[in-house]
């Protein structure tokens, strides 16, 4: 039997265990119901994505996604959406460092930093002293994992960042080191603490998230980065601002600006105040939150690129926008917010699936705000679809909170319903797909 008649009799087993219909799951994936029909009957071979969309919708746990990821022959297929189960292990770590993540190789890089020793470990086992090449590399390392996120979602970096983390941690209390090799130990610690706070919550670990933020403030405060351990309590900040205490939010993200701004460049500035800028629209504060973005607008041009920390890279124009859309929208003024959010959202797309999702929830609840639920269920529509990619819990949670502001503004309207109907199995996905979370 080819591979792809395995995937499809095991698609038409799980449409009748599940009792959907092509209908159903066509609203559910986004796909056609003449190409689900064709998948389901073996006459065409199912896409990466589509493998992994119709994994999700039908909560099987992975074996769809998997199905689609063997050839003919038998063998696995690297740049599959599922996690690599080759069982050869003998990729250099040096590859990790020199090949720069993109949508193409994202996963394939993903699985392979999970089965790759840390380089860490080989100085430690070696006994040997750890010098400034070592630290090179880890640096090199965190940076390739900082953008291996831009692509695959928490869900699946959690486990690589936390690795990373123990091992660059193992150097720091078990290597013997200068001084300044511990200094720079110290900081990349702090770094990949606020990486693993950040992924934490994408997977669902608010409390772990709060934790490494918070080791990561200190441990770049012993470094003597300011800045780097500003980020780290910003970032904080940002989750309260997002799911705790919104007024101790506020608190965090001055004191993170407090302390950072004489020592951070312009990029590190102006991300340490759009969060100021956030936490107080949060608390419907606008004339702060007005204020601190006024002062981003001054502080961002004059940035160099040659200067950005590696925490601030992805701070673009695109994002500052993005910034500016979000806190118009949470201020509810969204004669302001939706031409900016409608420009930029035009802009991303499935590379970047998790930020795709969010700003265009944040893009549809601006458009409730301004009347128009229509425009808003197909915002919202093109959300969910990207959630459904994204491996984010950050991004289901907030889908799910924008199907609630529809049912609640327009419970009546058709374009809203269908919307509420396509979600409906939201919260399953997010469990099957993020831990359990």
């Amino acid at each position: 039997m080819s591979a792809s008649s395995r995937f499809a009799v095991r698609l038409r087993a799980l449409l009748k265990e599940r009792g959907i219909t092509y209908r159903a799951l066509a609203a559910r994936t986004y796909y056609g119901k003449s190409y689900l029909h064709d998948l389901a009957h073996g006459r065409k071979p199912p896409t990466a994505d589509a493998a992994q969309a119709l994994d999700a919708a039908l909560d099987a746990g992975g074996e769809l996604a998997a199905l689609a990821c063997i050839h003919d022959d038998g063998r696995w297929m690297l740049d599959c959406g599922t996690r690599w189960r080759h069982r050869d292990a003998e990729h250099l770590a040096d590859l990790l460092v020199t090949t720069v993540p993109t949508p193409d190789n994202a996963a394939e890089l993903a699985h392979q930093w999970l089965i790759a020793e840390p380089p860490q470990r080989y100085e430690l086992s070696a006994g040997r002293r750890v010098g400034a090449e070592t630290v090179d590399r880890v640096e090199r390392r965190v940076r390739q994992l900082r953008r291996l996120d831009d692509h695959v979602g928490g869900a699946e970096t959690y486990a690589m960042v936390a690795v990373e983390l123990d091992a660059s941690a193992g150097l720091l209390r078990e290597g013997t080191h200068s001084e300044v090799v511990g200094r720079r130990l110290l900081a990349v610690v702090a770094d990949l603490c606020q990486l693993a706070g950040f992924v934490a919550e994408d997977a669902g670990q608010a409390g772990d998230a709060r934790r490494y933020y918070l080791v990561g403030m200190r441990a770049a405060h012993a470094a003597g980065d300011a800045a780097s351990a500003a980020n780290c309590l910003s970032t904080l900040s940002y989750l309260e601002a997002s799911i705790g205490d919104r007024r101790e939010a506020v608190t965090l993200a001055r004191s993170a600006y407090a302390g950072g701004r004489q020592a951070a460049e312009a990029t590190g500035r102006a991300l340490l105040l759009e969060r100021v800028a956030w936490a107080h629209a949060r608390v419907g504060e606008a004339d702060l939150a007005e204020r601190a973005l006024g002062v981003v607008e001054k502080v961002y041009p004059t940035r160099d690129p040659d200067a950005v920390p590696p925490w601030a890279y992805w701070l673009t124009p695109d994002e500052v926008e993005i910034m500016t859309g979000r806190v118009w929208t949470e201020l509810r003024r969204p004669l302001w917010s939706v031409p900016i959010l409608e420009r930029v959202t035009a802009r991303y797309g499935h590379e970047v699936p998790r930020e795709t999702s969010l700003y265009l929830t944040w893009l549809a609840e601006g458009l409730v705000q301004a009347g128009e639920v229509e425009q808003a269920a197909g915002a919202a529509g093109r959300a969910l679809e990207m959630a459904r990619r994204a491996q984010s819990h950050r991004a289901v949670r907030r889908v799910a909170e924008l199907g609630r502001i529809l049912s609640e503004a327009a419970p009546d309207v058709a374009a809203v319903n269908e919307f509420l109907d396509r979600a409906a199995d939201l919260s399953a996905v997010g469990r099957g797909r993020l831990g359990g979370q």
